[in-house]
């Protein structure tokens, strides 16, 4: 009997044994998946981080000095605001970027050099929106197929200006006012013949049923402050950044901004299209690369320049030159000057400067 008893008691400790085990392992079992759920999404996270960045992780370039075409002269806005992102793409990238200026052709010499390098990244140029007109003004066949766009920078704005102590006029409503009682008596200073702040004269006068007297080159193109706080002109449409020591003084004012949104430097000037003409003219200055550069190369550099244009240093100096910053993506970018070839060449068109 008692080892009958003593069986009985060996089988229901086996058999509790068992249970436990069984729990054990289901606890543990669904323990495991818990697990393998939670490292399959840390993992998915992973991977989508290191996907946005991988094209960049595929190169090891730049492994050498780099050199960056500025077709534009030395001094110039767009020579010094490249020379600050040029530092700033040092430091970030670790290796040595030299500036080259080759200016000439409404930029054609410099974006030439650019087209006939190779391909590899080691030479990238400064553009401006000049490569949307160079084909149709006859300066050059080079368009922006011709290129990789690397990323777009900084703009310049047309804005129409005009003396502090004209009793003519003292805004945009009365100018307009006085030009349609007075056709073609206005004298209105801008820079070169075809250039950006020439249309867009073209186009406000068109939009706004005006005409007025163009004098392109007024006082040597940036000399056009001087030349309308003189008296020489009775207008301008220009770039305010480059008129500033004539609206410092207080001799000249802008009295609109040819822009989406006021801008930055001036919050008091309103914009054509807050006055009620739909028009926006802008002069960007981006970079680009010969066609055919590697899309590894061109991720990492575009990566460097936006770091550079989101740099104290950068920012600060923009701020100083009363001009503006806008990022555009390469893509982005890419858009944006095909964009320009679509606004611009159909003005110099309509008014007959368009050799080709």
């Amino acid at each position: 009997m008692k080892r009958k008893v003593a069986l009985l008691m060996c089988v229901a400790m086996l058999a509790a044994a068992i249970a436990g085990c069984s729990s054990s392992s289901s606890s543990s079992s669904s323990s495991d998946t818990t697990e393998e759920s939670a490292a399959e999404e840390t993992t998915e996270a992973e991977e989508a981080e290191e996907a946005e960045t991988e094209t960049v992780a595929e190169t090891d370039f730049p492994t050498d000095q780099i050199e960056m075409i500025i077709p534009q002269g030395v001094g110039g806005g767009s020579d010094l605001i490249a020379r600050v992102l040029a530092q700033q793409i040092e430091e970030e990238l670790g290796v040595t970027v030299v500036c080259t200026n080759l200016d000439g052709g409404s930029t054609s010499i410099g974006l030439q050099e650019l087209a006939d390098s190779e391909p590899d990244g080691y030479t990238i140029a400064m553009t401006m929106t000049n490569l949307a007109t160079l084909s149709a003004l006859g300066y050059s066949e080079l368009t922006a197929d011709d290129f990789e766009a690397i990323c777009g920078v900084n703009y310049d704005a047309a804005s129409i200006m005009i003396r502090t102590d004209d009793e003519r006029f003292s805004n945009l409503e009365e100018l307009v006012a006085y030009a349609k009682e007075h056709p073609g008596e206005l004298n209105w200073g801008t820079g070169g013949a075809g250039g950006m702040w020439h249309m867009a004269i073209l186009k406000f006068c068109d939009i706004a049923g005006i005409e007025v007297n163009i004098v392109p080159n007024a006082g040597g193109g940036t000399g056009v402050g001087l030349y309308l706080a003189n008296g020489d002109i009775d207008a301008a449409v220009f770039s305010p950044v480059d008129c500033m020591a004539q609206i410092e003084s207080g001799q000249i004012t802008p009295i609109v901004s040819m822009t989406d949104e006021r801008m930055a430097s001036f919050p008091d000037t309103p914009t054509a299209i807050e006055e009620g003409y739909d028009i926006e003219v802008y002069s960007t200055r981006g970079y680009i690369a010969p066609k055919g550069t590697p899309a590894e190369v061109i991720a990492v550099l575009e990566d460097a320049f936006k770091k550079a244009v989101e740099s104290d240093e950068y920012v600060e100096f923009i701020e100083s030159q009363s001009s503006n910053i806008r990022w555009l993506s390469a893509e982005e970018y890419t858009q944006w000057m095909k964009d320009e070839v679509d606004t611009y060449v159909p003005i110099l068109e309509d008014a007959g400067l368009a050799v080709n």
